[in-house]
């Protein structure tokens, strides 16, 4: 057992990388840190992507008294009546279940994050923050040597959502790669930058339609492998460290998979 004041310091300590970065800035409608406050003894805390009424519950079920995702609630989430926000706090309430969420600060961490994980997943070095409406949410990568696409492709896949896009628009021979997970696709002013910096390969989970030619002519290869999916990577990691953290804590990943 530990303390929920233990286990909010840690969170945020550990989770906050930069002092000159502000979240409540970079990120003003997302949570990146405690939401709800539940019991003051923590047994046992649950892992998942995305805050819902059936993850709550799966986190009742399984005894958690705290749960941590990556989204959590939309800030500030509305100007009137919403029986489906009522609904998921009042049940965390109820059940007196700590509710954390790291949005920005989880894609951007340079260890845990869901984009360094993306980077050793394929065993590629992480060289600088990418950044995404000008701020570090994704990272650059290189491999030693170039890598196959197809078998960057073939490293990916068993952690990629089954209606993943690829566009093989570029060299087969990948040298340097982003990583952005979730909604990461770039707009077309961006495009430019990626092709200054010589990048090969270009991942993250959704797709635009405007992605697909705007990749063509910038001869980029592009994966969306799901924004569910690309941001499993993080949340998992973080769950390991806090179990190295706390090792008389319990922790329970709360699947709830999402084809998108």
């Amino acid at each position: 057992m530990i303390t929920l004041i233990k286990l909010q310091q840690f969170l945020d300590q550990y989770l906050n990388f930069d002092q000159d970065l502000v979240p409540e800035k970079v990120d003003p409608y997302m949570t990146n840190g405690m939401m709800v406050k539940g019991k003051e003894e923590i047994n046992k805390i649950g892992f998942g992507v995305s805050a819902s009424l059936e993850l709550f519950q799966k986190a009742k079920d399984a005894d958690c008294n705290a749960v941590v995702v990556h989204h959590s609630f939309n800030l500030p989430p509305f100007n009137r009546y919403d029986s489906i926000f009522q609904n998921r706090l009042g049940f965390l309430v109820k059940n007196e279940i700590s509710l954390f969420g790291y949005h920005f600060l989880l894609d951007a961490h340079p260890e845990v994050g869901n984009n360094i994980q993306i980077l050793k997943t394929l065993s590629a070095n992480s060289i600088k923050p990418f950044l995404h409406h000008g701020n570090p949410w994704g990272w650059i990568g290189e491999f030693k040597d170039t890598e196959e696409l197809i078998n960057i492709e073939n490293k990916l896949k068993p952690y990629m959502s089954n209606r993943s896009v690829v566009y093989p628009f570029g060299n087969n021979k990948v040298k340097k790669v982003v990583a952005i997970s979730g909604k990461g696709a770039p707009l077309s002013g961006t495009m430019q930058s990626l092709i200054d910096e010589e990048i090969d390969l270009y991942i993250t989970g959704e797709v635009h339609e405007w992605n697909r030619e705007l990749f063509r002519e910038a001869k980029i290869n592009f994966i969306a492998g799901g924004h569910y999916a690309t941001e499993v990577f993080g949340v998992k990691a973080l769950m390991k460290k806090v179990k190295e953290k706390f090792s008389e804590v319990s922790t329970v990943w709360l699947e709830i998979d999402n084809e998108i």
